[in-house]
């Protein structure tokens, strides 16, 4: 059967890969390529005015002075990207990420004048660059020297924490000198740094137009591509290619096109394929992104072999990374009921895609098309197919290109349905033919999949007049000067900067935060209308906080660090959480509102059950070598919600740091080589107990130099280990000297 990934694998992506809502797939260390970032050619001014006008950007009316001659912005950005060998995509891209000025309608003297963010860092700018003209020109050169000197931090192939704690791997020069600039990744769950640049490059500019799930077909070569992680994937053969999808979905393009993606590995598998581990006798089955495993003797029965036949059944030999990437889904049975997926019909219009015993209905005919290539379904009576559980409706399958009822054109990629801004950039991207022939989709089938970013591509096929006349050479009327400042809304704007809470706590326990975020904006956050808010994922409310609102403590000005100080209480129930930190303010009209780029999510851990709290200890800070074994005593308290501890099995180990044996093990006095003692105050020590452990440490022979003591706890009887102080080991540095 000849069909695409279906619903399933929409769930094993969204499973699979942490994106926000709506942005494309994001790689920090591939952001864009060397030829992207260094093609001089890639506008015309032409293009870029036309653009300008079409967003209604207040750049399109903007002028500066050079040299004595005023010139448009789309005039500066054309020529700096000449001089200087930069691309005229990079020069917008960076006046939208660092200012907005793209989509605002008017703007400050500030804004303009520190238009691209150069040589602006800790709310302070260099006077030097200020003007719209410089920081343009500024920027560009900049791009040059990145990739010309080798003393910066960040450089192809080298690993670099971000200044927001990131470790990011460039793949280029390009993505390089984008981090020498802008030193933060970004959050996949906010907007910020690189990540913002990224978002908007993908939406106007990027020459790798094709988002994931689009297969491509070379021009050249006749060979086929796939796009997954904004990466090409080729077919190994041919045929790989045919057994699963039709020589019509591919997109013919040139080789050109295909590479400005990244060569990733190859694909050499076909949907509902037989596989094995290197080493393993485990078979699955590989099924719309998911794995499979085959439980059983007869398993393979149910996907249609014949156990009888003489010749084995051979499975692919894969990796067990790659297996393990991938999500497990139901295990298949000889009862195992269509694992390899089917469609289905019965006397009704309905057409129905049956997998694993469960009917799922494709809504209309934009699915079966997109989906399954109109295969014609299997006729069963209408009593079979009601056997079958209903399931969720099918979704559009990664890549698809369908219509809404009013026209509009959308791409599936990354489970996102993405609104192609007009029909001329759907025909540059998929040519005329493939555009006259795209299925309509229903609302009830759109509707099941959530909104991403739109693509607004650039027409840069626009090319200047041949008798361009410049604005020096008109009259410039209804043209606006820097010099003349409109009057605009101060804006709010944030970027996360650190979050100082503890990664585990335990189950009851309280902990101070501090929170920072920067304001990024033109307004001054004032007190009582800019707001720290926390939730836990898929919550209105915080389990770790009642009041879940925290007001601003200090007025934070542009480009300063707002901060928020609080304590938070863990619940008391143990577990993981997915806590959200958002930045709220009270917009003109008295609404509190998300401010944009103000949301950061981190894991945190509560520790309840079997949980300890070493509450008072005499290990010294130094000892000499030459000294006899020291006594020491632990107070242990014993904070589990309902573990009660058999004092002779509660062991409290000790260790070196990297897990080796103590050096200051005590043969005498220890129980082995690594357990220390047991509490001996107490036969039991219930909830809320303090258990006493007393032991010596032994200096002799240990060189002179500082150590951590890595203590841990063991309930030997219940076999449970024991969280001390939240965490799995409890450290101390000891120093020995002479």
């Amino acid at each position: 059967m000849k069909q695409k990934l279906a619903a399933t694998i929409l769930i094993a992506i969204t499973l699979a890969l942490p994106m926000p809502a709506g942005a494309r797939f994001y790689d920090p260390s591939d952001i864009l390529t060397d030829a992207e970032l260094f093609d001089s050619n890639a506008l015309s001014r032409t293009a870029i005015q036309r653009f300008l006008e079409s967003k209604g950007s207040v750049l399109q009316s903007v002028t500066a002075t050079v040299n004595g001659v005023p010139k448009l912005v789309s005039e500066m950005i054309y020529e700096i990207g000449k001089q200087y060998g930069i691309s005229q995509k990079f020069l917008l891209t960076k006046l939208q990420q660092e200012q907005g000025l793209i989509d605002k309608k008017t703007a400050t003297e500030k804004q303009l004048d520190w238009a691209t963010g150069y040589s602006c860092f800790g709310g302070r700018c260099n006077d030097k660059y200020r003007g719209i003209y410089n920081q343009l020109d500024a920027a560009a050169d900049t791009q040059r020297i990145y990739a010309e000197r080798t003393y910066f931090d960040y450089a192809v192939g080298r690993a670099t924490k971000t200044k927001d704690g990131y470790t990011v791997t460039p793949a280029n020069q390009a993505t390089a000198n984008l981090y020498i600039y802008t030193p933060y990744q970004g959050s996949l769950v906010g907007i910020g740094g690189n990540f913002f640049f990224s978002r908007v490059w993908n939406q106007y500019f990027t020459e790798r137009v094709y988002p994931d799930g689009t297969l491509l077909k070379d021009s050249a070569t006749g060979e086929y591509w796939k796009i997954e992680q904004n990466k090409r994937r080729k077919f190994a053969t041919n045929a790989i290619y045919l057994a699963d999808y039709t020589p019509e979905q591919a997109i013919t393009v040139s080789s050109q096109q295909i590479s400005y993606y990244q060569a990733s590995d190859p694909l050499t598998l076909t949907n509902n394929a037989v596989v094995t581990a290197e080493g393993s006798g485990i078979m699955y089955l590989l099924s719309n992104g998911l794995k499979q495993r085959l439980v059983g003797g007869s398993a393979l029965a149910s996907l249609g072999y014949h156990l009888a036949d003489t010749t084995p059944v051979a499975p692919t030999v894969v990796s067990k990374a790659m297996l393990d990437a991938l999500p497990e889904g139901e295990p298949i049975t000889e009862t195992s009921v269509y694992p390899k997926g089917i469609l289905m019909k019965s006397d009704g219009s309905e057409i129905f895609y049956v997998k694993d015993g469960v009917r799922h209905q494709l809504l209309d005919d934009a699915v079966w098309q997109e989906n399954f290539n109109r295969i014609q379904p299997t006729y069963v009576s209408q009593s079979t197919l009601s056997s079958f559980p209903p399931g969720d409706p099918v979704v559009l399958a990664e890549g698809s290109l369908v219509t809404s009822q009013d026209g509009t054109f959308y791409v599936i990629s990354n489970g996102k349905k993405k609104r192609i801004a007009s029909i001329d950039i759907a025909t540059r991207m998929y040519g005329p033919s493939v555009v006259a022939m795209v299925p309509q989709a229903s609302d009830a089938t759109l509707n099941l999949t959530a909104i991403g970013d739109p693509i607004e591509y650039i027409d840069d096929t626009v090319q200047d007049p041949f008798n361009y006349v410049s604005y020096a050479e008109r009259t410039g009327a209804g043209i606006q000067s820097q010099s003349s400042t409109p009057v605009v809304q101060p804006t709010y704007l944030t970027l996360y900067d650190t979050i100082g809470i503890p990664d585990s706590m335990i189950a009851g326990s309280t902990a101070s935060v501090t929170v920072k975020f920067r304001n990024r904006g033109s307004a001054t956050w004032a007190l009582g209308k800019v707001f720290l808010k926390l939730i836990d994922e898929n919550s209105s409310t915080s389990s770790f906080l009642a009041n879940n609102r925290v007001p601003l403590s200090a007025d934070a000005a542009p480009h300063s660090l707002a901060e928020f100080t609080f304590e938070i209480k863990a619940p008391l129930a143990g577990g993981r959480t997915k806590e959200w930190f958002i930045i709220e303010y009270t917009d003109a009209s008295g609404n509190i509102v998300e401010m944009p780029g103000g949301l950061v999510g981190k894991d945190l851990s509560v520790v309840s059950g079997v949980s300890a709290q070493i509450i008072k200890h005499t290990i010294p800070v130094a000892v000499r070598n030459k000294w006899t074994p020291i006594s020491i005593t632990l107070e242990i308290k014993n904070t589990s919600t309902d573990q009660v501890w058999t004092s002779q099995r509660a062991a409290i180990s000790l260790q070196a740091q990297d897990g080796t044996k103590s050096p200051f093990y005590d043969r005498n006095d220890w129980i082995d080589t690594d357990i220390v003692g047991v509490p001996v105050n107490k036969r039991t020590i219930k909830p809320g107990e303090t258990g006493i452990v007393k032991f010596t440490l032994d200096p002799r022979r240990v060189s002179p130099g500082t150590y951590t003591l890595a203590f841990s706890m063991e309930l030997r009887d219940a076999e449970k280990d024991v969280y001390l102080n939240g965490r799995q080991t409890w450290e101390r540095m000891i120093r020995v000297d002479r």
